[in-house]
């Protein structure tokens, strides 16, 4: 494990492309922010996979296929990432950290960010700490990978994939004291607007 020295360069190193809100600056990185190691029902669902180590977990916001927010379970083992259903303690989805190409995100103070999944489809998130989990996704992938340094990506224009064939782009705009953030569905001759959502 590293010390929260190297946690603090890499910090700097995200910083220096990305946009952070002074509150965030010096947050404490704690990983697991609720208590998944001792929750019985999500440790039964990576004990299925034959993972039993919880590098991070809290509940975000996921932009659904209907462009609808979903409360939702993040969980990252040492080889997977889960979608895991608050209500019902069910995995929605387990995505191979093998599987994952890269990270998207705007260079504003936005709190999106896109895990990308090129043999399958994106995920759009929403979470005030995406942040530290970039951080660990990018340290357990490089473990993972002998090494190999998994990519993010800084656009304030983003593409990414809902199903197969059909793909979307998030547009993110300095607005006042916030950002604004459109989403349109991208089609051969023209986009299709689909929601528009400002944060602070």
């Amino acid at each position: 494990m590293e010390s929260s020295g190297g946690d603090d360069r890499r910090l700097e190193k995200f910083m220096g492309r990305k946009e952070r809100r002074r509150s965030s600056l010096d947050k404490p990185l704690h990983g697991d922010y609720i208590g998944a190691k001792h929750n019985s029902k999500i440790m039964s669902i990576i004990n299925k996979q034959d993972e039993k180590e919880i590098l991070f977990a809290d509940t975000l916001m996921k932009c659904n296929r209907k462009c609808k927010m979903q409360e939702r379970i993040i969980v990252l083992t040492e080889k997977s990432l889960y979608n895991i259903d608050p209500s019902t303690y069910k995995a929605k989805r387990r995505i191979g950290l093998l599987d994952i190409a890269c990270v998207k995100m705007s260079g504003l103070q936005d709190n999106f960010f896109v895990v990308s999944v090129p043999s399958e489809y994106d995920y759009l998130y929403v979470s005030s700490k995406k942040i530290e989990i970039c951080l660990h996704l990018r340290r357990q992938y490089q473990f993972v990978q002998s090494g190999q340094v998994l990519p993010i990506e800084f656009k304030n224009t983003l593409e990414y994939k809902v199903d197969s064939g059909i793909f979307r782009e998030i547009k993110f705009s300095p607005e006042n004291d916030g950002v604004s953030t459109q989403i349109f569905e991208k089609r051969k001759k023209y986009r299709l607007r689909l929601c528009v959502d400002t944060t602070a």
